[in-house]
């Protein structure tokens, strides 16, 4: 069935119409807003915003001779390895990469032999650099995602922003940008300076779930002789894959430069289309590509981004260049997550609040209630009095507003089951607290105060019921 909105944008296409200027944010609401003014918020295990090591503790990323490492990585005697990619200064993220010490190189070659990597791949390794992610800490399904940042030259540099599956699993993925390290300054023919690579990856599935024969999913948005275009196919052993794909020159559209000057690179991602945004800052944003949204990304994503050495498509760099080329670091101002606000929105006095499986904004009076949100994402309002709010593990991640000292969370089937753990479990992200709970391989659920700080929170707060 083809979708009202895609006809609606056909349309538009077709008559010409020029592109959203700049995206609607009163459709979003604030989730996470990191601008790195502080220590970097690592997830370790019970708390932090940031997971520094790959999904599925995968130390190489796309291919040889890239090696993802973090401060926890240890020798064969137990001793520090000593690389760490990450640096926070003037406020900005700095993810480095450089060649491995040939004094190190023994330690890593242990350490990719315990994780069960092929000797070929041991061997192959060259370079490290490092990763960051909110996998145990935060994922969502739709919103607003945006990072400003400087991205690293020379060749061999992949540096990327992206969404992928908080469940193990791929397709789907939203990659905000992939951007090459340009030839150290060169402007041959070919070069990839500036240019800006958007994706989204997925899995074309038919209405009785199983995998559509044909790349029967085109996009209304971009059309060639009146045609609008089909995705991409790609033949795997577990069938075909797909994606819808565009690279922008930023420099023949904007007159920016991706390696000298700091950019803003976003998505909106919504259950009818992925709209990417780009531009200097968040006030002067342009639309540069979009697609209908496919059937399978439709779940929750957690946000990555990271730079990696080498591989097929980045190529090698040039070890006769290593001083300039490693000299350039993958520089990040900020990075702002807005998840899309609940179209339900629900006013009531009565005593028990009784949510639904949708996504929901639940407001109560100034009685004393108890909430029973259930699935997905919701916003909790208490509203006044003494308020209890029940929320089931795996039940979605909440943003409670207005909790206060006399209200109560009731928790049931969550991985802890004492106050004492909740509150060692408590993060205090800018004005919000955060509850994380770490479910991998599932996604990971959070529970968000509002404008609270961890020393408002005691243990009376919190209640667990049979089950958790």
């Amino acid at each position: 069935m083809v979708r009202l909105s895609s006809i609606l944008a056909l349309i538009l296409v077709l008559l010409g119409s020029s592109v959203q200027a700049g995206p609607d944010m009163s459709r979003y609401t604030p989730i996470l807003i990191e601008e790195f003014d502080r220590p970097l918020s690592r997830f370790d295990g019970t708390t932090g915003i940031w997971r520094d090591y790959p999904r599925r503790q995968k130390y190489i990323g796309n291919g040889p001779p890239s090696l993802y490492v973090n401060p926890t990585l240890t020798r064969q005697d137990g001793s520090p390895l000593g690389l760490n990619p990450f640096r926070i200064e003037d406020g900005k993220l700095h993810i480095a990469a450089a060649p491995i010490p040939k004094s190190d190189m023994s330690d890593v070659q242990a350490l990719l032999r315990q994780a069960g990597y092929k000797e070929q791949a041991v061997q192959n390794v060259r370079y490290y650099s490092g990763s960051l992610s909110t996998f145990s800490s935060w994922s969502q399904t739709y919103g607003y995602f945006e990072m400003r940042a400087k991205l690293p030259e020379g060749k061999g540099h992949w540096s990327a922003f992206w969404l992928v599956p908080s469940v193990n699993g791929w397709p789907p993925e939203i990659d905000i940008f992939e951007v090459l390290g340009r030839e150290n300054g060169s402007k041959g023919r070919g070069s990839p300076d500036n240019r800006v690579h958007l994706r989204v990856h997925f899995d074309e599935i038919a209405a009785d779930g199983s995998h559509a024969p044909e790349p029967t999913l085109t996009n209304p948005f971009e059309v060639v002789d009146g045609v609008p275009q089909p995705a991409i196919r790609r033949e795997r052993q577990k069938g075909p894959r797909f994606t819808f794909a565009k690279t922008v020159d930023v420099e023949k559209a904007f007159e920016r430069q991706i390696f000298d000057n700091f950019n803003t690179y976003a998505v909106s991602w919504t259950p009818d289309e992925i709209i990417w945004w780009f531009g200097p800052n968040s006030n002067d944003l342009r639309e540069i590509y979009r697609t209908p949204t496919p059937r399978d990304v439709t779940g929750p994503m957690a946000v990555i981004f990271n730079n990696q050495i080498g591989g097929k498509w980045a190529g090698a760099p040039d070890p006769d260049k290593d001083a300039e080329t490693f000299a350039s670091t993958f520089i990040i101002d900020y990075v702002k997550v807005f998840a899309q606000t609940p179209e339900t929105k629900t006013e009531t006095g009565s005593i028990n609040v009784q949510g639904s499986d949708s996504d929901e904004h639940l407001i109560g009076g100034a009685a004393s209630q108890t909430f029973h949100p259930k699935g997905g994402f919701d916003i909790l309002t208490g509203g006044g009095g003494a308020d209890r709010f029940v929320i089931a593990g795996d039940s979605g991640s909440k943003v409670i507003t207005d909790f206060a000292a006399d209200d109560v969370l009731a928790l049931t089937g969550w991985t802890f089951n004492a106050g004492p753990e909740a509150l060692r479990r408590l993060e205090q992200v800018g004005p919000d607290v955060w509850l994380i709970d770490e479910q991998e391989p599932q996604a990971p659920q959070t529970l968000i105060f509002r404008d609270l700080n961890r020393s408002d929170l005691t243990s009376a707060n919190f209640e667990f019921r049979p089950g958790g």
